[in-house]
């Protein structure tokens, strides 16, 4: 009995000493909350699919490096360094070089009406003033691209409408007051035109030069033609003005203004920022003047050519300048301002008019369609003679 109570005494003790080294469970951590990837519809955030829109520009943009360059006549507002470092930036960009070939507005009509009946499209984009290019979309020689281009599905960014045309064939690009530019060498202040009227003094015999306005479409025929609609001015003056033996340019814009600058001539009555403003940075003898009257404002305007060589390219280069990034580097080449609200200005303080204009009269489409008919019409050859 003693040797049976020994026994389980033992068988305890040994049971107890081995159920003290039994490792105890490691209790499982729960999961951890892991955060959700929502989607942005999920999340309540604003999706941004792309479009077909996207994918239609995304093919624009990859057939416009194919064709690798495009050919715009730009009147004068690419002349000098400005179209340089226009076209720099837009090859930096895009690898696609653009060529300038530099005409009068008159010249570019003609020279695209020649390349359209012989089937042979040199130019691609056409930039140049309302009359030129209302000439040319009246003419069925311009495509309308307003539709395709992301940087017009915006248009409050903008301090005007860039669509100038109804069919949107015509696209603003810059804005701009014009008028009359003296040398301040010669023309002292106390002798500055404040009105047009005072150019029919005598002093101003043989001493203006204007862009030649019985051609059309020119900035001289801008002068005489929207001052006529506006009636600010009617034939009896400029019959006057004829006799102060006004010298008519023919071509060669910056030119015009160079021989004002160099003392050649007095006066020129119709000027922009964008025209003679980097030649008043460089220090050309030269001021703008606001008149009485009114000056003209008038818009820089690109179309792309119908059935033009480099589409693509065209569609591309136009979407560009009118791009935050295209109107700084426009508007800082020609020390202007620029049609963004979100750009600033680069107009130098020495470029601007003085005084500044009392009123503007803007052009507009319809506005072009009716000058366009005082030139058919021979209106100026009938008071400055034929040419």
């Amino acid at each position: 009995m003693k040797a049976l109570k020994l026994y389980l005494v033992v068988t305890m003790t040994i049971l107890i000493a081995l159920s003290g080294c039994t490792p105890k469970p490691v209790p499982v951590p729960e999961p951890a909350p892991t955060t959700p990837v929502l989607t942005p519809a999920a999340s309540g955030l604003p999706t941004a699919p792309k479009s077909g829109q996207d994918d239609a520009w995304a093919k624009v943009v990859q057939e416009a490096k194919k064709e690798g360059r495009l050919t715009i006549y730009p009147s004068a507002y690419f002349t000098g360094d400005k179209g340089q470092i226009v076209a720099k930036a837009f090859y930096d960009k895009y690898d696609i070089r653009p060529e300038f070939l530099i005409i009068t507005g008159p010249q570019t009509v003609e020279k695209v009406r020649v390349e359209a009946r012989m089937n042979q499209r040199i130019g691609d984009v056409v930039a140049s003033g309302e009359s030129t290019t209302s000439t040319l979309s009246q003419s069925g020689l311009t495509a309308s691209v307003s539709q395709e281009l992301p940087e017009l599905r915006d248009k409050s960014v903008f301090k005007s409408d860039p669509i100038f045309s109804p069919n949107g064939d015509l696209i603003s690009f810059s804005l701009k007051v014009n008028g009359p530019t003296i040398n301040t060498n010669l023309v002292k202040l106390q002798d500055e035109p404040r009105s047009y009227f005072d150019l029919l003094e005598p002093k101003w015999k043989g001493k203006v030069i204007l862009e030649d306005p019985r051609t059309g479409g020119g900035a001289g025929f801008t002068w005489f033609s929207a001052l006529l609609y506006y009636k600010v001015l009617d034939a009896d003056y400029y019959r006057r003005f004829s006799k102060q033996e006004p010298i008519f340019w023919g071509s060669g814009f910056a030119e015009m203004f160079s021989m004002v600058a160099r003392g050649e001539a007095w006066l020129s009555p119709h000027a922009a920022d964008s025209t003679v403003g980097y030649m008043i940075v460089e220090g050309a003898p030269l001021k703008i003047l606001g008149m009485k009257e009114g000056n003209i404002a008038t818009s820089d305007i690109m179309t792309m050519v119908k059935d033009a060589t480099h589409p693509n390219a065209a569609k591309l280069f136009i979407n560009w300048i009118l791009s935050r990034e295209g109107q700084e580097v426009y508007a800082r080449a020609g020390s202007m301002e620029s049609m963004r609200k979100d750009v600033t200005g680069f107009l130098d303080p020495r470029v601007r008019m003085q005084p500044e204009p009392q009123k503007l009269l803007p052009r507009t489409y319809d506005m072009a369609a009716i000058i366009n008919q005082y030139h058919k019409d021979g209106i100026a050859e009938g008071i400055f003679g034929k040419k």
